[in-house]
C-alpha cells in the first residue's frame, strides 16, 4: 500500500517522478529482497520452535537475524552505490533518481531488520500486533511523504527526497516499537529475548538454510530488473507504461506477500507438529484463497480500469485500448506472483533451498529471455508487455505446483515409515 500511494504522490507531481521512483523502487529490490526474505527464514526457526515447544530458544534465534540486517549494510550499502551509479548513468531520469536511490540504499538494512523482529510475533501466529504495528507505521510513512514531498504545512516541497524521508522516518518507528515489544521482560522469561550475544555458530545454523533463497532472490530480481532496463532505454511510451503498470502491481504485489507470510507459519507448524496430513488441506485452501481474492481484484480493477487511470495519472494521456490492455496484463500478472506464493511457502517450510535457487537460474530463461525476445525482437507494442511477462508467472506455478506435489508425498511416504526430519528428503529431482 506504501509503495502504491507514495508512486501516486509522485504522478501527481510529475509524471518524470512517478517513472525515477519506479525504477529506482525495482533497482533496490536488488539489494533489499533477497535480504528480507533471508531474514524471513527466521519466521521458519520460530515456528518449528513453537510446534516443537522449544520456546526458551526463540530468542537468541531472533537475534542472529538482527545481527545478520545491522552487518548486512557492510555489502549493501558500498555495493548498492557503485551498482546504482552505474544502472542509471545513461539513462535520462539519472538526475533525480540517484540521489533518491542513495538515500534509499542507506537504509536498506531496516527491511531485514523490521522482517527479523515481525517473525518473532509472526512464527508464533500472532499476527494482530504484526497488522496493527505496520498498519500505523505506513499510515505515519504515507502523511510525512505527503507533506514533504507537496511541502505542505509550511514545510520545504523535497520531492522524491520527502518520500525516502518518510520511509526512514516510518520503517526506523516500527522496527523501535517491535524491538522495544520484543525485549519486554515477560518475552525474556519465556522466550528468551535477552540473550542477545551474537553466536557465530547459531549464527550461521540459523542464516545457512536461507543463503541459497537469498540467492535465488538476487537472481531472479537482477532478472527483472535487467529486463526493467530494456524497457527504461526504449524510452518514451515503453517507461511510461513500465512506471504506470510497475505502481499498480507493486501495490497488488502486497497481497502476495501477506498470503505467503501467512501460509509459511501454517505449514512450519504443521511440520513441526509433524501433522503431515494436514499439508494437502493447507495447500488447497491456499490455492482456493489466492483464486477468491484474485477474481474480486480482477472484477474491480478491469470494470474501473478507466475511471481507476485518470484519478491515478491524471497528468498521463492514453487512450482507453491501452488502458484496458495494461490493467489486464497487471492484473495476470498478479495472479501469477500469488499463486506463486502458496507452494513457495512449503518449500520455505520444508527448507528446500535449492529448488528455490533453480527456479531462481531458470528465471533467466522463461523471464528475462521472454521478454527480450518480446521487446528487442519481436518489437511488441508497449501496452502488451504486462500480459507478455504473466507468462513468466504461470510457468514459475507449474513448476513449483509440480515440486509440492513430489516432496508432498515423499514426506508423508517417509514419515510412515522412518519418521526422517523433512529437511533431509529436500533434494533436485
Amino acid at each position: 500500500m506504501l509503495c502504491f500511494l507514495e508512486k501516486f504522490f509522485f504522478s501527481h507531481l510529475a509524471p518524470e517522478a512517478m517513472e525515477a521512483a519506479v525504477n529506482v523502487t525495482y533497482v533496490c529490490r536488488i539489494f533489499q529482497l533477497p535480504c528480507v526474505l533471508l531474514a524471513m527464514m527466521a519466521q521458519v526457526c520460530v515456528g518449528r520452535l513453537h510446534g516443537a515447544k522449544q520456546l526458551e530458544s526463540v530468542g537468541s534465534v531472533i537475534w542472529q537475524f538482527i545481527w545478520f540486517s545491522l552487518l548486512s549494510m557492510l555489502i549493501t550499502l558500498p555495493v548498492g552505490l557503485v551498482y546504482g551509479k552505474l544502472y542509471f548513468q545513461k539513462t535520462a531520469i539519472a538526475d533525480i533518481a540517484l540521489p533518491y536511490y542513495n538515500f534509499l540504499i542507506a537504509l536498506n538494512f531496516l527491511y531485514p531488520l523490521g522482517a527479523a523482529l515481525s517473525c518473532f510475533y509472526l512464527g508464533r501466529g500472532r499476527t494482530r500486533l504484526i497488522v496493527c504495528a505496520r498498519l500505523v507505521s505506513e499510515i505515519v510513512t504515507v502523511l510525512i511523504a505527503y507533506v514533504l514531498i507537496f511541502g505542505k504545512a509550511g514545510m520545504p516541497k523535497l520531492g522524491l527526497i520527502g518520500g525516502a524521508i518518510g520511509m526512514l522516518i516510518g520503517q526506523g518507528s516500527l522496527c523501535l516499537v517491535l524491538l522495544a515489544i520484543f525485549l519486554h521482560p515477560w518475552h525474556a522469561r519465556s522466550y528468551g529475548s535477552w540473550h542477545w550475544r551474537f553466536q557465530p555458530k547459531l549464527f550461521w545454523e540459523s542464516i545457512q538454510p536461507g543463503l541459497l533463497r537469498g540467492l535465488s532472490a538476487l537472481i531472479n530480481t537482477l532478472c527483472w530488473t535487467s529486463t526493467v532496463y530494456l524497457m527504461t532505454a526504449k524510452g518514451g511510451n515503453h517507461i511510461l507504461v513500465l512506471s504506470m503498470g510497475g505502481s499498480l502491481f507493486l501495490f497488488l504485489s502486497c497481497l502476495g506477500d501477506a498470503l505467503c507470510q501467512s501460509m509459511t507459519t501454517i505449514m512450519s507448524q504443521i511440520i513441526g507438529s509433524k501433522q503431515y496430513q494436514l499439508l494437502r488441506k493447507a495447500f488447497r485452501s491456499g490455492i482456493i484463497l489466492t483464486f477468491t481474492l484474485t477474481l474480486l481484484v480482477g472484477v474491480f480493477l478491469i470494470t474501473f480500469a478507466c475511471p481507476l487511470f485518470h484519478l491515478f495519472f491524471p497528468e498521463t494521456l492514453l487512450n482507453d485500448a491501452s488502458i484496458r490492455k495494461i490493467f489486464i496484463g497487471v492484473w495476470l500478472c498478479a495472479v501469477g506472483y500469488m499463486l506463486i506464493f502458496v507452494p513457495i511457502s512449503y518449500i520455505l517450510a520444508v527448507k528446500d533451498m535449492k529448488f528455490s535457487l533453480f527456479m531462481g537460474l531458470f528465471a533467466w530463461f522463461n523471464g528475462f529471455l521472454l521478454l527480450y525476445m518480446s521487446i528487442q525482437k519481436i518489437g511488441i507494442a508497449p501496452d502488451q508487455f504486462w500480459a507478455v511477462a504473466s507468462i513468466t508467472h504461470f510457468s514459475s506455478v507449474a513448476l513449483y505446483v509440480w515440486r509440492v506435489k513430489k516432496l508432498t508425498s515423499r514426506l508423508i511416504s517417509v514419515s510412515v515409515d522412518t519418521k526422517e526430519d523433512p529437511s533431509k528428503i529436500s533434494t533436485i529431482a
